[in-house]
């Protein structure tokens, strides 16, 4: 058991429900203790490490990404999570979800053998938990792919899908997948019965399939308005909305967001959060491995890939289309907040408490509350991580 005391002085608490000021918060023994008003003394303060925030900071539940392909030149395909797992510090992140694209199922499959192997090492101790792997793919709509490569989306099969779960280690937790290819509503039903996450996206379904594919269990959308049926015309004067309408209006769906600006404008997210509120909305990074790579071309995977100085958030394939953000997590954070009607408070929690609770995990964390694990950042005012705890031990200083 962590046996470090903590008191983080002056520090402004988002729990992220409510703001609490005028209290220092406590850790010890790994977890959340308590609060105490400003005015209270501390017993045996001597046995504390006391930080002082100067009114200042923020502390806030660690950011979780249940959206990220990697980061410093690693893909969470093949690539070194070590490398990956120290990078997301730095953003915020004391949890996340590898995220995998379409490739040869053999590859998928020793993904799956790379990443329990990791989990099981002593060399992820200290570094954000990975808390399963969201498969984005391989049962996709070719006609909406967005940066999949086409040779590796493959006819769905209910038996290789049985085998993917099975090969999993029981770490698959969300799949992307087209409601409407021949057979994924029977997935849909195998992955709700294995208690995994379906969501809905590289999508054209139609209100119908929508439908049945919440019957059977989805409950997600990955990165909506991106990738997926726009609205549009059915005949003159008659608008269709489109797979991007229907998910606005459905309160069965959570939605995860990109936020780096690029990929949703301003005015979407600000009509996503007035539609679907601050309860479901997970912002996420939709991050690649050349996130913190200074500007070239990479071949990395399964894909080459273009970081410029337009924007040091986007990247791009070859033919300049979007293939994915270099956000970090608490800048999508800040870029929701800034740019929508959202407080602080509901930003921070569609990055933490949210996709915990998706993940049905915030029994231990996802919110600062007397008991739960101390997993927990602070940031300044311009949203820089300035240190990162996890399970009550400081594992990042800026």
């Amino acid at each position: 058991m962590n046996s470090k005391r903590y008191i983080l002085k002056n520090g402004i608490i988002l729990t992220p429900f409510k703001t609490i000021k005028n209290h220092n918060l406590i850790i010890e023994n790994g977890k959340i203790s308590k609060y105490l008003k400003y005015s209270n003394n501390i017993v045996n303060i001597d046995k504390y490490t006391v930080i002082d925030l100067k009114g200042e900071q923020y502390i806030s539940p660690g950011l979780i990404d249940i959206h990220t392909h990697g980061g410093n030149g690693e893909d969470c395909i093949d690539g070194n999570l070590e490398i990956i797992s120290k990078g997301k510090l730095s953003e915020g992140i004391t949890g996340y979800l590898p995220t995998l694209i379409a490739a040869p199922i053999q590859m998928i499959f020793h993904s799956f053998d790379n990443i329990n192997s990791f989990i099981k090492s002593k060399q992820n101790k200290k570094l954000p938990k990975i808390l399963g792997v969201h498969l984005e793919g391989i049962y996709l709509n070719k006609n909406y792919r967005g940066a999949q490569r086409l040779e590796f989306l493959r006819v769905p099969n209910l038996n290789e899908c049985i085998d993917l779960v099975k090969r999993s280690y029981g770490l698959l937790k969300i799949m992307t997948l087209a409601p409407e290819i021949n057979n994924c509503i029977s997935i849909i039903e195998l992955l709700s019965n294995s208690g995994i996450i379906s969501s809905i996206g590289h999508s054209n379904a139609s209100n119908e399939y929508i439908k049945k594919a919440i019957h059977k269990g989805a409950s997600h959308v990955t990165h909506a308005f991106n990738a997926m049926g726009e609205m549009g015309f059915k005949e003159p004067g008659v608008r269709s909305p489109g797979l991007e309408g229907d998910i606005l209006v459905n309160d069965d769906l959570t939605v995860e967001v990109i936020g780096e600006l690029t990929h949703l404008d301003p005015t979407i997210m600000e009509i996503l959060f007035r539609c679907k509120g601050p309860d479901k909305i997970i912002l996420i990074t939709d991050s690649l491995s050349i996130s913190g790579l200074s500007k070239g071309k990479y071949d990395i995977g399964v894909m080459t890939l273009n970081l410029n100085n337009e924007n040091p958030h986007i990247a791009r394939l070859e033919d300049g289309s979007l293939a994915g953000s270099t956000i970090p997590l608490i800048k999508a954070v800040q870029n929701f907040y800034e740019n929508t009607s959202a407080t602080l408070n509901q930003a921070i929690q569609m990055a933490s408490y949210n996709p915990l609770r998706s993940l049905k995990l915030l029994d231990k964390k996802g919110s600062i509350e007397k008991g739960k694990g101390a997993d927990i950042i602070i940031f300044d005012k311009y949203f820089n991580v300035k240190m990162v705890f996890i399970e009550g031990e400081i594992v990042f200083e800026s």
